[in-house]
C-alpha cells in the first residue's frame, strides 16, 4: 500500500501526543525499562528469554503510567493492548527495524505479526479509508491501534522509538505502512550493555533481541 504517512517530531510530535493523551516521557520510560530488563539476562539464560522479558517489561511499564491516567488493560488473543477511557485509541509494543525513530525512514516490523495485529490494521484502514476497504462497517472496532515501535542500535548505542499507527503489512506478514508516525527522543545505551541484532526469522515475541554483558 503507498501511504505517505504524517509525521511528527518535536514540538508537533508533543503536541500531537497530548492530542492522544499522551507524554513522551511515558513511553520512553516504557521503552527503557523494557531495555533494563533485558539486560538483566546472562548467556546461562535461555537466548529467547532476553526478548520476551524487553517486551513483557515494556508493555508492563506502559501500563504501569497510563493505568494512573485513567487507560485499561485489554487483552484480545495474544495481543496485550492498553486502551483510553473513550475506547479510541489503543497501543501496543513492537520491535522495529533500522529505520525506526528516522523521520526519513520507512520502517517495518521487525518480525511478521499474527492475526491479531492484522485484525487491528485493517479496522485501521476501515476508518482511515471506508470506502475502499472492503470491510463490513460492524467489523470496526470503536479504537485506533497504535504501536510503540523500539528499535536498539548498536552502531548509534541508542535506543530509537516512535509512536505509530499502522495500516498496511507485507507479504511477509510485516508492518510496513503508516498513517501517523510520532517520533520520540533517542535513548542513549548503557556503556555495560552490548545489544545484537534479532534473529530475521524470529517472529515471536514482538521484542526480540539478545543482550550480552561485556567479560
Amino acid at each position: 500500500m503507498n501511504i505517505r504517512p504524517h509525521i511528527k517530531t518535536g514540538v508537533d510530535s508533543r503536541r500531537r501526543l497530548a492530542e492522544l493523551g499522551l507524554d513522551s516521557e511515558w513511553l520512553l520510560e516504557a521503552a527503557r525499562r523494557g531495555m533494563a530488563a533485558a539486560a538483566g539476562c546472562t548467556p546461562n539464560h535461555p537466548a529467547v528469554l532476553s526478548g520476551i522479558l524487553g517486551w513483557g517489561e515494556t508493555i508492563c511499564a506502559l501500563r504501569d503510567q497510563l493505568l494512573r491516567q485513567g487507560w485499561r488493560r485489554l487483552d484480545e488473543g495474544n495481543l496485550p493492548l492498553t486502551v483510553n477511557e473513550p475506547e479510541t485509541v489503543a497501543l501496543t509494543v513492537a520491535t522495529g527495524d533500522e529505520d525506526t525513530g528516522r523521520p526519513e525512514g520507512s520502517p517495518c516490523t521487525k518480525s511478521k505479526k499474527g492475526p491479531r495485529v492484522a485484525s487491528a490494521v485493517a479496522n485501521n484502514q476501515l476508518q482511515l479509508f471506508p470506502v475502499a476497504v472492503h470491510l463490513r462497517p460492524d467489523e470496526a472496532r470503536g479504537h485506533a491501534t497504535w504501536l510503540l515501535l523500539i528499535h536498539r542500535d548498536q552502531a548509534a548505542r541508542e535506543l530509537r522509538t516512535e509512536l505509530s499507527r499502522p495500516v498496511s503489512m507485507d507479504e511477509d506478514g510485516r508492518v510496513d505502512a503508516w498513517s501517523e508516525r510520532i517520533i520520540l527522543g533517542a535513548v542513549p545505551f548503557d556503556d555495560q550493555v552490548i545489544v545484537d541484532p534479532a534473529p530475521p526469522n524470529d517472529s515471536s515475541p514482538d521484542i526480540v533481541v539478545e543482550i550480552k554483558r561485556r567479560a
